[in-house]
């Protein structure tokens, strides 16, 4: 998707520079300008290494996809050759590890499972520069770093009665510190709804999604 988007960006530039030799100017409409307000809307791929699951007869592994919503504000004086953009984002995720283990013992047939919760949520605060030299009406491409707090939850549990098994129930909580920095591309196809795809850990290594522009 960043391929995609880096190329009709390119496309978009050439064109838009045959109509309007003065787009990067001032004068020039932007795609980012001091005015603007971003909501972006994510879906990630390439999770980070959260969970601890076997694989192999038995074991089952699923995850959801990693879900993020970032909101970015522009902060009305120009910095530097560009904006900076400032926001929040959130990131969650979950997934689950299950083995199933069936016992025959004097006659008596036993199915087993033991299970592997894990939800993570990340709250995090952005910041975002917008280069004038890489900011255009239909596109744009940026770079940014983020710095927050993960909150996972884990869960297990198993309907194994034997006493020398794990805890039939154990639920705790941590709290990690994350930072990051990313490089991302917007292309606009109106005014005020685009695509936009980011390189970068937040919830996911890679994100991609809808930007609302107002």
């Amino acid at each position: 998707m960043v391929t995609a988007l880096l190329f009709s960006f390119t496309i978009a530039n050439a064109q838009s520079g045959k109509k309007n030799t003065s787009v990067d100017s001032e004068s020039g409409e932007k795609c980012f300008d001091a005015n603007t307000n971003i909501i972006n809307l994510g879906v990630g791929l390439g999770s980070g290494n959260y969970y601890s699951a076997y694989s192999g007869r038995g074991y089952s592994y699923h995850s959801s996809p990693a879900f993020s919503f970032s909101y970015e504000h522009a902060i009305p004086k120009k910095l530097g050759p560009g904006y900076l953009g400032l926001g929040i984002y959130l990131g969650y995720q979950s997934a689950y590890s299950t083995y199933n283990y069936y016992w025959d013992k004097h006659g008596y047939n036993n199915n087993y499972y033991y299970r592997n919760n894990w939800t993570n949520f990340m709250v995090a605060v952005r910041g975002v520069y917008h280069a004038d030299a890489l900011n255009f009406e239909k596109g744009e491409l940026y770079f940014g770093g983020l710095a927050g707090l993960r909150f996972q939850n884990y869960h297990y549990e198993t309907n194994n009665p034997d006493p020398y098994a794990d805890n039939y129930y154990v639920n705790s909580g941590n709290v990690f510190p994350t930072f990051s920095i990313f490089v991302g591309g917007r292309y606009y196809l109106t005014k005020n709804i685009g695509l936009f795809a980011e390189a970068g850990y937040g919830i996911s290594y890679l994100t991609g999604g809808l930007s609302l522009k107002f």
